[in-house]
């Protein structure tokens, strides 16, 4: 998403680089201004820990959707029992740590597998470089996996999880790394919904409206909601988006 501090009209603290990284995938910088982290890829504003609540909507709203932990095929023995019981999800990005920690704070959730493009992101967060995201990695419901939810996706058996959810980019229309075109493809989503069980949701976190994947969201599930949430900053009101296809095929 473009960064609605680049104002020049605006006072704002000094940006700070707390940690810096390149691999394969490009650029990765952690910043901090005031109290306020950001998350720079490849020069391109990527996310902060000023407004997270569509971060965590992605997971509340995906909960909310979700039947009862062991009521269908693939889903976990029962809800808050340890790992692997209960809801298994799966998240692509793990960005500051705000979805992966909504879906931890259900008790019902037994098991979250991150999938993380940057290994060097899950190092910063591991080592407590973002406070918010403090110990957020020692919880035993998480798996942690570095490489590219594109390739991660096809290996997963079907009917694994109960909910997918992708936040690996500003969504198809503002991509911060061109080879994630792939996460939105309908190829890719009729395979992701392979991996979910029938009740079960494919969520897709987007900077603006996408109607061409709410169509493939649908294709590929059966059924999908564009859910449109408002975030005003600095006086400036942005609307982000939540996509969330129920498999029911």
């Amino acid at each position: 998403m473009n960064d609605p501090l680049d104002d020049p009209g605006r006072t704002v603290p000094t940006r700070t680089v707390l940690a810096r990284a390149e691999d394969e995938h490009g650029e990765i910088v952690l910043c901090r201004r005031g109290e306020v982290f950001e998350l720079v890829v490849d020069g391109v504003f990527a996310m902060d820990t000023t407004h997270t609540a569509t971060e965590e909507a992605l997971a509340t709203l995906t909960l909310t959707r979700l039947p009862d932990p062991g009521s269908g095929p693939g889903s976990g023995s029962g809800p808050g029992s340890g790992p692997g019981s209960g809801f298994r999800v799966l998240v692509g990005g793990l960005g500051l740590g705000f979805t992966t920690a909504t879906l931890l704070a259900d008790p019902r959730v037994g098991e979250v597998e991150v999938v993380e493009l940057h290994p060097a992101l899950v190092e910063w967060i591991g080592q407590g470089l973002v406070p918010t995201a403090k110990g957020l990695l020692d919880d035993p419901r998480v798996i942690v996996r570095t490489g590219d939810v594109a390739d991660v996706v096809p290996t997963l058996p079907r009917d694994r999880l109960d909910a997918l959810l992708l936040d690996v980019d500003n969504g198809p229309g503002f991509l911060t790394h061109a080879g994630n075109t792939t996460v939105y493809s309908a190829p890719f989503l009729v395979t992701a919904a392979r991996a979910v069980r029938r009740g079960g949701v494919l969520g897709v976190w987007s900077a603006d409206r996408a109607p061409e994947l709410a169509v493939a969201l649908e294709r590929a599930c059966g059924e999908c909601e564009e859910i449109l949430l408002d975030v005003t900053r600095d006086g400036r009101t942005f609307t982000y988006v939540v996509y969330l296809a129920r498999v029911v095929r």
